[in-house]
């Protein structure tokens, strides 16, 4: 599985609820393809650099969220389409986030035993 941060833009025009319910949907999909949510954040409703416009429609405010997840990598297109339908959602964009090395990988130092610090020798020490 893969880790993946997902940012998703919703119409400021849109409750907060419906908002909640895009983040319901694309977790769920996660969970039932065998992934796991691990962090959801609500920035919650900013004005937008510029303006996002769509048919009929203008847009100068939208609420950002963030959902990250592990997921198998065919997970992104379904997700990515079924934001693309959802009028709600004004953009998305998912990355792709670095894997992290297995904690064994790295040497123990603590700063508080004088015995794992580099270069001191405890046999020297007076």
């Amino acid at each position: 599985m893969v880790l993946y941060d997902a940012l998703i833009v919703v119409s400021a025009k849109v409750p907060r609820t419906a908002c909640a319910d895009v983040l319901r949907r694309l977790g769920t999909s996660v969970i039932e393809r065998g992934g796991v949510v691990t962090d959801v954040t609500s920035f919650g409703a900013r004005t937008l650099a510029y303006e996002f416009r769509r048919p009929g429609e203008r847009h100068f405010e939208a609420q950002f969220v963030k959902m990250s997840f592990n997921a198998p990598p065919d997970l992104v297109k379904e997700a990515e389409h079924a934001l693309r339908v959802d009028e709600r959602v004004l953009r998305w964009m998912f990355t792709k986030k670095p894997a992290l090395r297995r904690l064994n990988d790295f040497k123990a130092r603590d700063s508080r035993n004088p015995n794992t610090m580099p270069g001191y020798d405890a046999r020297r020490s007076s």
